[in-house]
């Protein structure tokens, strides 16, 4: 006889009540914020014994499982809501926010157009949209998730569709310097420019003298930019012509800030950097970057990541979280499962994180360390404290004694998303590697 649905609802939830208890990955004290999401979800698991079939509680203990990224949990649990009670908004918008993290637009824009108005449900509606390369609808709903800043560019993109790509189908292009970030020269409306990549800056980066030199179609609102573990204030752009190699690319959104400062530390005795090429440019291509041979490679997605990648590279499963920020989990010195946005363009680092991340993680600086400020000082207003990390695991790859900045990443992107994210994973881990994006698979292909 087959089981009855609130029976096996019961033991699914006596199975969460048991991975629910302490593992010996807690053994150092986290963050008082993390306690508190660990509370409520013990919390909720009580209160939802003895009531397998009460969507409010559900919800609840669905909620308390994804803000800390058990997310396989989350999702039974909000799939169970709307057998119970089709329709739900919470179960949706969770579910919507869900399929968006793996890559399943299409899927997510249609159950949180549906989920109500809540504020992070419209956010996440608003990133699929504009992962979908609907800028209209996304122009639309701009305002109300306070990007109305950006709505003169998405109307721009509308009318006249990004990224027009022509010239070589494939292209190399050997970077001028390694270290402490890839730099390559490119052709910004013909004029010659050095750029970084970075695949954590969104939409590219100019700094505002280049955007004046190469005449670069501006626009007059404000938006916020995530880059390098923080948060930015940076005027919308439309770059009419960008030359990477043999490939030309018109029409690429752009925001406008200060790179100067940040220059001197990426570029140290050097030309000053132009910009910062970012993920929403290399989603177009099947991209690699090689560490090992120094250069950047761009072919055409139809190719796919076999016609960069070797078969024997490492794999590494990645999400994309809000409109475009790279996610893996890894662990550091044995810690818990830990959640890490990939930027590749923070200077002599691998590892970056709050500082209270690393008290978790029993990770002091040195000494001579404590007096380092980095770029930090100049990017956020505070100093990053240089640290040596003793061992990181990215699913089947390690390192050893990786470089790293204590604050170079702010405490309130711990809970962006309304789910837990600790840290940065940045260049120098993948130091003598080449790394390529697999974004048919959703993996990081890794070679040594």
């Amino acid at each position: 006889m087959r089981a009855a649905p609130a029976f096996l609802a019961f033991l699914a939830l006596a199975g969460l009540l048991v991975a629910a208890a302490p593992a010996r990955a807690d053994w150092l004290q986290p963050d008082a914020t993390y306690r508190d999401a660990q509370f409520l979800l013990r919390s909720a698991l009580r209160d939802t014994v003895g009531h397998p079939d009460d969507p409010a509680r559900l919800d609840s203990l669905g909620v308390a499982l994804l803000r800390l990224a058990r997310t396989d949990d989350a999702a039974r649990i909000f799939r169970r809501v709307l057998e119970i009670k089709p329709g739900d908004d919470g179960a949706e918008a969770a579910l919507g926010k869900l399929a968006l993290f793996d890559g399943r637009v299409a899927e997510a824009e249609s159950l949180l157009a549906q989920a109500g108005d809540d504020l992070e449900t419209l956010r996440d509606l608003y990133a699929a949209r504009l992962r979908n390369g609907d800028w209209a609808a996304a122009a639309k709903l701009a305002p109300d998730v306070n990007d109305a800043g950006r709505v003169a560019l998405l109307e721009a993109m509308a009318a006249d569709p990004p990224y027009a790509i022509s010239g070589e189908p494939r292209t190399r292009l050997f970077w001028v310097r390694q270290y402490p970030v890839p730099l390559v020269r490119v052709r910004l409306n013909g004029q010659s420019v050095l750029m970084a990549i970075d695949t954590g800056a969104a939409d590219m980066l100019l700094d505002p003298m280049w955007v004046s030199r190469a005449k670069v179609k501006t626009f007059t609102g404000q938006s916020l930019a995530f880059w390098t573990g923080s948060r930015f204030a940076v005027r919308t752009a439309l770059i009419q012509r960008l030359e990477i190699g043999g490939v030309r690319i018109e029409r690429v959104p752009a925001g406008i800030m200060s790179l100067h400062k940040w220059s001197i530390e990426a570029n140290p005795h050097g030309e000053v950097i132009a910009g910062v090429i970012g993920l929403n440019l290399l989603r177009r291509f099947t991209a690699s970057i090689d560490y090992k041979k120094n250069w950047l490679e761009l072919a055409p997605l139809s190719e796919g990541a076999a016609a960069l990648a070797g078969p024997d590279a490492a794999r590494v499963p990645f999400q994309l979280w809000g409109e475009s920020e790279l996610m893996v989990q890894g662990s550091v010195g044995g810690s818990r499962k830990l959640g890490m946005v990939v930027q590749t363009a923070i200077p002599g680092c691998g590892f970056a994180a709050p500082s209270e991340v690393f008290d978790e993680l029993g990770i002091k600086a040195g000494t001579v360390s404590r007096m380092v400020k980095g770029a930090g000082i100049w990017l956020q207003g505070r100093p990053w404290v240089g640290v040596t990390v003793p061992g990181i695991v990215v699913g089947p790859v390690a390192r050893d004694r990786v470089a790293g900045w204590s604050n170079a990443m702010d405490s309130a992107e711990l809970w962006r998303h309304g789910v837990r994210r600790d840290a940065v994973l940045s260049g120098d881990f993948f130091d003598k590697s080449r790394l390529t994006f697999d974004w048919a698979k959703r993996e990081l292909a890794i070679e040594r």
